[in-house]
């Protein structure tokens, strides 16, 4: 009975740990940088979600962090984000030129984005578009965080909710 037992936790064990995660979530944090009259922002997504949909939606295998890394895979990244990341301000179409992409890292199967994104006008309302991995995924979950003039807030959106506006 114990060899069945240990047999039955072991096989649970192996498929847990082989299946994919089951969250999908995003993070996305975007700093007003008074200074630089520039949005900093971060994204941290899994790994492995983010390149499974530029597989799908490329066919190409970024393989990112590895010796074997496609050399033009920053452009595959700044491409989907622009894609799917949308910053309008004071109701203006949204201008993609004024995201730059600063670096990446990886991270214990994570992948961190770090951009910049140029203000020119005084802001009298943001909003913010976030469709990433929604493609792909139909739980997705993407959490921003927004600080802007010292206050804080945080926004959950999914496939039905994509955007947020608020006030300067």
């Amino acid at each position: 009975m114990k060899f069945i037992i240990t047999n039955i936790t072991l096989i649970v064990f192996f498929i847990i740990n082989c299946s994919m995660h089951p969250v999908h979530v995003t993070v996305t944090n975007i700093d007003f940088n008074s200074s630089n009259k520039t949005f900093d922002i971060s994204m941290k997504l899994f790994l492995d979600d983010f390149q499974n949909v530029i597989l799908k939606n490329h066919q190409v295998e970024l393989n990112l962090g590895k010796p074997n890394e496609l050399k033009n895979a920053d452009n595959y990244i700044l491409n989907y984000i622009k894609d799917n990341i949308k910053i309008t301000i004071n109701n203006n179409k949204p201008s993609q030129k004024k995201l730059k992409f600063e670096r990446k890292e990886i991270n214990e199967g994570a992948l961190w984005l770090y951009f910049t994104y140029q203000l020119s006008n005084k802001i009298e309302t943001i909003q913010v578009e976030n469709n990433l991995l929604n493609d792909y995924y139909p739980d997705m979950t993407n959490l921003v965080i927004m600080k802007y003039n010292n206050i804080e807030n945080g926004y959950t959106l999914d496939k039905n909710t994509t955007s947020f506006k608020i006030p300067s």
